[in-house]
């Protein structure tokens, strides 16, 4: 008998760069930074993030699997790449949509303060706290 693979969901990560938003202050660029916000003397612009490309289900078995289901399997494969890689931003871009900003708010992303243009996607951010970056293996 053959089997067929169905596919559930799905989500992309790759390595982005942030733009720091000229308004954030040097505290803020330090708290996203984790050291400083200045590096030799000049203010950080950018910093290096996980992004979450894209996000989402199979519209045919919606009820086979959670929002929550896609977002736990998607950050458990951000700390497997964070072990080898390092990093502690997670990115994301959205539409401006009322469930999707509280999906992401319930998961501790953030919406970064900026001026955005008609239809821009939204950019949310979320650093990664100690909790976080504990392996599987030290959890047991």
């Amino acid at each position: 008998m053959m089997k067929i693979a169905v596919i559930l969901s799905y989500f992309t990560l790759a390595i982005q760069v942030l733009k720091i938003p000229e308004k954030f202050s040097n505290n803020k660029i330090k708290k996203l930074d984790g050291f400083s916000a200045k590096i030799n003397g000049k203010r950080i612009t950018e910093i290096p993030a996980i992004l979450i490309g894209q996000l989402g289900k199979n519209d045919m078995y919606s009820s086979e699997i959670t929002g929550d289901e896609i977002m736990q399997f998607c950050f458990s494969k951000i700390l497997e790449g964070q072990e080898r890689l390092g990093g502690r931003i997670i990115m994301l871009e959205c539409k401006d949509i009322e469930y999707l900003k509280n999906f992401y708010r319930k998961y501790g992303f953030e919406m970064i303060d900026k001026e955005y243009k008609k239809d821009e996607l939204l950019q949310f951010i979320k650093l990664l706290n100690e909790y976080d970056l504990i392996s599987k293996s030290e959890s047991f």
